[in-house]
């Protein structure tokens, strides 16, 4: 028969106490990165508002490249959201203006191809032209039907 001494049980619970909170705090980080994750809502600007902004106004679009001029502008096709992970392609077309110091967000600019899909943060410019201050990846966390 095996005999446990008092402060051998007490060395067991603590590390059982210590790895349940351990695993808690695990759990509620990972639930906060999800949670921040599905919080990126990928807006859209409908095509006829954009005509519609003044320079210096923003606007959120998420596109489907079409084109993609490195360091210079993304072409694409408007998205409009139906879930989180869900967009319909509109019939609308935009140009979006970018260079290297635009941060990319969840990818890299390799990521930047025909068919990626992005959600773009931009503001208008006194010559008509949106010009991108961040850009985030979407493809692969995103559906376009």
């Amino acid at each position: 028969m095996v005999s446990s001494s008092p402060n051998s049980l007490r060395k067991t619970r603590i590390w059982i106490v210590l790895l349940a909170a351990l695993a808690l705090l695990s759990f509620l980080a990972m639930r906060r990165n999800l949670e921040k994750a599905l919080g990126m809502k990928a807006e859209t600007t409908l095509s006829s508002a954009l005509p519609e902004l003044q320079p210096g106004e923003k606007a959120k679009i998420v596109l489907e490249l079409t084109a993609v001029v490195p360091a210079a502008k993304l072409e694409g096709n408007l998205l409009e959201k139906q879930t989180e992970t869900v967009y319909h392609r509109t019939p609308g077309k935009l140009e979006v203006a970018f260079d290297g110091a635009t941060p990319i967000v969840m990818g890299k600019p390799s990521d930047l191809h025909l068919g990626a899909v992005v959600h773009i943060s931009a503001t208008m410019t006194a010559g008509g032209l949106l010009r991108a201050e961040q850009i985030v990846v979407l493809t692969g966390y995103v559906r376009v039907q």
